[in-house]
């Protein structure tokens, strides 16, 4: 029997479009799915203020779309899946009676702790608990990420759960052994200075050791000292096509849910350093087997000396990260996990699956 599933997703950046495109994929032939794109475009605005209240006008506009969705879903008797929080808020009048769960890796108060600021209004985390605690359950692919929908909102927990996030684990070329090489390191981040890429290059002009390759990818207009190569990251570019020219990845962000790019480069068998600031970093990393969780700058700049001393310890890495990608975070794994979820209830709609009768 195969679940019976109506995908609502929010492709507004990088991130979002990726892992719309691979949650599509890891339903495709083991769901019954209908895929409906949430806002699918953007009014424009004449300066930040203007443009996010005609963003809010136009996702108002589509609420009588989102409600024919929400109502064929319950007439169907088929679960719905909200990825992320804004397509699922907008539709929360119309989905009573309706078995729904939100997907998300994130929330406004998720980066408070680390930031020390404070994100999330009160009546804005009121609003969102009166969300969370309305549908069906909460879905997420971190322990930070389930620990804030529970603390922070108020989320019964048998109603938070946890999956792997999916990966095209099986679609991407892994990097070849490359021992006897110079370190090739790459670094992929829209916004540079969050993503921690200032802290890389300073390692980098004061690295003294054995041959570093640095490759910077980024939309920020930075200016790098000589020696680095700059791509600039733009839709047309995927970061994965790159993954296999190098062996080791670096983001030292400064505030992260879940970064994609490390998943995508295990995924490639590279090896991984990133900091405790990515949330979802232990997910992937195993430290001391396929890469490092640092803690700081000095951390990192020590991590980096070792690594690039001892090339035969980065191809361990190279080869544990793809092993662990191909056993957790392929796209049959993580379906299972959230067929477990999505089915734990007989509410949920299934239809006869045709290869199981064979």
């Amino acid at each position: 029997m195969q679940p019976m599933i109506t995908l609502v997703t929010f492709p507004v950046d990088y991130g979002s479009v990726t892992l719309q495109n691979n949650f599509l994929a890891m339903l495709k032939g083991r769901a019954q799915v209908k895929h409906h794109v949430f806002s699918p475009r953007e009014a424009p605005g004449q300066g930040p203020a203007l443009s996010r209240l005609r963003r809010i006008l136009y996702r108002l506009q589509q609420m009588p779309e989102l409600r024919r969705v929400c109502h064929t879903a319950r007439t169907e008797q088929r679960t719905l899946l909200f990825q992320q929080i804004s397509p699922a808020l907008f539709a929360l009048p119309f989905l009573r009676g309706a078995r729904a769960y939100i997907v998300a890796d994130w929330n406004r108060k998720l980066y408070e702790p680390i930031t020390g600021a404070r994100i999330s209004p009160t009546w804005l985390t009121r609003l969102h608990a009166w969300l969370f605690t309305s549908v069906t359950g909460i879905i997420t692919y971190t322990a930070a990420a389930q620990r804030s929908f529970i603390n922070d909102y108020g989320v019964p927990p048998e109603r938070v759960h946890r999956i792997k996030m999916p990966f095209d684990v099986c679609g991407t070329v892994p990097a070849p052994h490359r021992a006897n090489s110079p370190l090739r390191i790459l670094f992929v981040g829209g916004d540079f200075y969050r993503k921690g890429g200032d802290a890389l290059v300073r390692w980098f002009r004061a690295h003294q050791g054995p041959a570093v390759e640095l490759t910077i990818m980024t939309q920020s207009q930075v200016e790098l000292p000589p020696g680095i190569r700059l791509v600039r990251n733009d839709p047309s570019l995927s970061a994965k096509d790159l993954l296999q020219e190098y062996d080791l990845f670096v983001l030292p962000t400064r505030y992260d849910a879940f970064p994609l790019a490390i998943g995508e480069a295990a995924s490639a068998g590279l090896a991984v350093v990133t900091t405790i600031n990515a949330l979802g970093a232990s997910e992937v990393i195993e430290p001391g087997l396929n890469g490092e969780i640092v803690r700081d700058e000095e951390d990192l700049f020590f991590r980096l000396d070792e690594l690039a001393a001892d090339r035969q310890r980065v191809e361990r890495y190279k080869a544990h990260s793809r092993m662990k990608m191909q056993a957790q975070f392929a796209y049959a794994h993580v379906f299972a996990e959230l067929r477990t979820i999505i089915c734990s209830t007989s509410s949920c709609g299934m239809e006869a699956d045709p290869l199981a009768e064979r």
